[in-house]
């Protein structure tokens, strides 16, 4: 079998595989510096796995479809699916907001495609892969890419994006790097030449474990690519990178993005450590 049709039948395989999961659909995006227009399928309803995981939620405490809580209500009633999932996971948990095309993953792209050599043949990481917009852009310029997420359905649909624009699909790690199992799994794996993650950072406690995380995966002279959008806890991790000496080149970028209805700012940071 020569490779087109190998391909395309892992194409087959893994697009199976994804609509046994969710219905599926094909967003066209436009990515700045990409040879062609890209299409990334992703679950039609983005709160997909949102309801999944309220439901698995309901299930582990014995809570069915329909049934009666103490309170009386069914789950229905007292609320839907995603909103329930957001009340429980926020505890503590993640929530499984990969299904959408975020703005700091575009950026990251755009930004790796405009430095086309800087990749190429390096060593990869990324962190939290999403739906592989960042992944694609990686593969594109050559990189040698593992994907690092906490979510198996997502690294099943960065494998299929990944292979369907790229050409290739990158090595996947189901890990979650907030955690010190998680930390320990990826430091196994290193060094990495490049380490890559957009819109990572969410809460106060993410960020003391990624600032040690980091030197701990790259090779001297490394480098860190970091897509935010100027959240809180972001602006406190690129004041804290300078203050451990990482030297930052920044692009900022501020547009309507193909999936939003308002400009957003997003800021790439590529950071070079202390050798």
């Amino acid at each position: 079998m020569n490779a087109p049709n190998t391909t395309f039948a892992t194409l087959q395989r893994l697009r199976l595989r994804m609509e046994r999961l969710f219905a599926v659909c094909d967003l066209p995006l436009d990515v700045a510096g990409a040879a062609r227009r890209w299409a990334l399928a992703m679950p039609a309803d983005p709160d997909a796995p949102l309801d999944k995981l309220a439901a698995n939620l309901l299930a582990t405490r014995g809570v069915l479809p329909g049934q009666r809580t103490g309170s009386g209500e069914t789950p229905e009633d007292a609320d839907d699916a995603a909103t329930s999932a957001r009340r429980t996971a926020t505890g503590g948990g993640l929530l499984p907001y990969w299904a959408l095309v975020w703005p700091s993953g575009l950026a990251l792209a755009e930004t790796l495609l405009t430095h086309p050599d800087t990749l190429r043949d390096k060593r990869t990481l990324e962190l939290g892969c999403g739906l592989g917009t960042t992944a694609i852009a990686a593969l594109a310029t050559g990189a040698s890419l593992s994907v690092a997420d906490c979510f198996a359905e997502t690294l099943l649909f960065c494998r299929y994006n990944t292979l369907r624009n790229a050409g290739r699909q990158p090595r996947t790690l189901l890990l979650n790097w907030r955690t010190s199992a998680g930390r320990a799994a990826c430091v196994a794996r290193a060094p990495y030449d490049a380490l890559l993650a957009a819109d990572i950072l969410y809460e106060q406690d993410d960020l003391e474990p990624l600032l040690d995380l980091v030197p701990r995966l790259l090779t001297p002279g490394g480098a860190f690519w970091l897509a935010e959008p100027g959240r809180l806890v972001s602006r406190a991790f690129v004041q804290a990178a300078a203050a451990r000496g990482w030297r930052d080149e920044s692009t900022d970028y501020e547009r309507i993005w193909p999936t939003e209805e308002k400009p957003v700012r997003v800021v790439v940071h590529r950071y070079q450590l202390p050798v």
